[in-house]
């Protein structure tokens, strides 16, 4: 296809003509119809073709190596055999949990073992220091530190009081194995929240010192709850939970018909065992007493 042709005009003055070259229109075309009949350049078709008269254009899948194969294999055995020897069998388990609770066991005897012995040095401490100051006739000096000493929990005290047992619900118990392994939690059964709702009902009901399972509460002393224990100055307790509390004759009318009252009669409703008794009781000195401020007496 010729891209251009000639054309004669005649010009306007006689006797000349004029030739004019005019661009043939469907020349402009002919790079659009090449690129649509052949997409694939000439050179690269060419070299494709005796590619594959060769041979060499073929893709060949290699083939599954024996080697790979057995290798595969030891892995996945070496795999298995690691995950069965992490895994810790029941029976082992077992036996270390065993393990583990007599040593705790070991442990809370000989730490009961200790509070006793520093009990018995106190008590001896306590008789030697009132004799020390009789003989030097500071008697008053001697009943002043023994007040300050009941008042902080660092003595014992015994007296006219209130008894206040809550057991768990008979359920709480069986349902401790279905509750959460990590923390231990059973909704059923009494929360350190609700020991401090009775605690606190005793302070202001005119309570002077209390007690719980022979752990004494003082301004120091923290009740709080650690997966399915309470920790009362940072020692576990179990159910039941005996409050002993030394108080005016009034105490416990006015903890039963305040909000302590309505908050036991809430448990009750919850299947707690609840029972509360009145008469002599005793509250031990707490086990450990930091002195922070001291001064000279003269």
């Amino acid at each position: 296809m010729a891209p251009h042709r000639l054309i004669r005009r005649k010009p306007r003055s006689p006797g000349t003509t004029r030739e004019v070259r005019v661009q043939d229109p469907a020349a402009s075309m002919a790079l659009i119809f090449d690129a649509m009949k052949r997409p694939i350049d000439p050179l690269y078709e060419d070299v494709a073709r005796k590619r594959e008269a060769t041979g060499e254009g073929l893709v060949r899948r290699p083939g599954r190596s024996p080697l790979l194969v057995v290798t595969v294999i030891a892995l996945g055995f070496l795999l298995g055999a690691a995950a069965h020897a992490l895994r810790v069998p029941d029976s082992v388990q077992a036996d270390r949990h065993a393990q583990l609770a007599e040593q705790v066991e070991a442990k809370q005897k000989a730490n009961d073992d200790s509070a006793a012995e520093v009990e018995a040095l106190r008590t001896e401490l306590d008789s030697n220091r009132s004799s020390a100051l009789t003989r030097q006739e500071r008697s008053n000096l001697s009943a002043d530190l023994t007040a300050g000493e009941r008042t902080a929990g660092a003595a014992a005290v015994s007296g006219p009081g209130l008894t206040v047992v809550i057991e768990n619900p008979e359920d709480a118990e069986a349902d401790a194995a279905d509750s959460d392994p990590r923390t231990g939690e059973d909704e059923n059964a009494l929360t350190s929240s609700d020991l401090q709702h009775v605690i606190n009902g005793l302070w202001s009901s005119g309570a002077t010192a209390v007690s719980v399972n022979g752990q004494r509460i003082t301004s120091l002393s923290a009740v709080r709850f650690a997966g399915s224990a309470i920790l009362v100055n940072y020692r576990p307790l179990a159910t039941p939970y005996t409050v002993t509390a030394i108080g005016p004759s009034d105490m416990q009318n006015k903890f039963e018909s305040g909000f302590s009252g309505d908050y036991l009669t809430s448990l009750r409703k919850s299947d707690f065992t609840i029972s509360t008794s009145r008469g002599n009781v005793t509250v031990p000195a707490q086990g450990t007493i930091r002195i922070a401020h001291a001064q000279p007496v003269r």
